[in-house]
């Protein structure tokens, strides 16, 4: 009797024409808010990803600027801090930055500078120590200080924190976007499933008739709302990672950093292949937990 009533259930509900359905529009909702969950999470962990890439490089890694209004004094200050700094327990190795390098660091604010007679440049000394914690950079700083007032140490601790900060703004904000979408997307369901089951009714009584049990019904709805977060999922995750790499292509030539991470690397993309399965789970317990309570009330 049970496999009786379940094929005309079955047949009932999923051979109807596809206006009459009530849930038809579900898998394309899904599909869009499937998009902007995964932009969102994208942009979260790529962000932290590149992000804690440049941390991990400049932790270890200090800059000595050494600026003086007179030439020869600036060349002499900065063959004094690189004897210093190669004799200081803890540092791996120092070098002076070449003048052209410093001028193409400065050119993007100043233009082209090359021509330029007489500019006062600072002296970059680019320090790499053995590891984050091998040197005690406010000690170094007070005897570079010592040798002169024109030698600063820049640890780019500062700048980093304001990064890294950005980075945990960008990853809540994701989260809370994630967070309303998936509270949508739920409110979405149980509209379907309430609108679908009215639609329903007379042949849901009808199968109760038959000796149709709850859970025969509701195993319906979990189906067919499975295979509705699945196909949106699928068809939003498509679309999401065309528009990352398509996005990807277009900032690969300004350069490695932050825009050099909009295409998804492994552990991103493993993430994102893992939310349209999310995305039908929830749906189906969604409806599940939907349907069944609405069943009990028709009793």
């Amino acid at each position: 009797m049970k496999d009786i009533v379940s094929s005309l259930l079955h047949r009932r509900l999923d051979f109807l024409s596809h206006e009459a359905r009530t849930d038809a529009l579900l898998p394309w909702v899904i599909s869009v808010m499937m998009f902007l969950s995964c932009l969102a999470v994208a942009a979260s962990l790529s962000v932290h990803s590149g992000l804690a890439q440049w941390s991990e490089g400049l932790e270890s890694r200090v800059s000595i600027q050494v600026l003086s209004a007179d030439v020869d004094e600036n060349e002499r200050l900065s063959e004094d801090a690189l004897k210093m700094l190669l004799a200081t327990p803890g540092i791996r190795s120092a070098s002076i930055v070449a003048s052209q390098e410093v001028l193409d660091l400065v050119s993007p604010w100043l233009g082209d500078v090359s021509n330029i007679a007489g500019l006062p440049l600072p002296t970059l000394i680019d320090v790499e120590l053995a590891n984050a914690g091998a040197v005690d950079l406010s000690a170094l700083s007070i005897r570079l200080s010592a040798i002169s007032d024109s030698i600063k140490l820049d640890n780019h601790q500062a700048w980093m924190r304001q990064l890294l900060d950005f980075a945990t703004m960008i990853k809540w904000a994701a989260a809370g976007i994630v967070l309303l979408i998936l509270m949508s997307t739920i409110a979405i369901v149980i509209f379907g499933c309430r609108a679908g089951l009215a639609t329903h009714r007379v042949s849901i009584e009808i199968m109760h008739q038959l000796g149709a049990e709850d859970s025969l019904i509701a195993r319906e709805f979990d189906q067919r709302y499975l295979m509705h977060g699945l196909k949106g999922g699928v068809a939003g995750l498509v679309l999401a990672l065309t528009v990352l790499y398509v996005s990807a292509s277009f900032v690969a030539d300004l350069g490695q950093g932050m825009l050099a991470s909009v295409a998804p690397s492994g552990q991103v993309l493993a993430a994102l292949i893992g939310l349209p399965v999310v995305a039908a789970v929830i749906t189906m317990l969604t409806a599940r937990i939907t349907v069944r309570r609405s069943l009990l009330d028709m009793l």
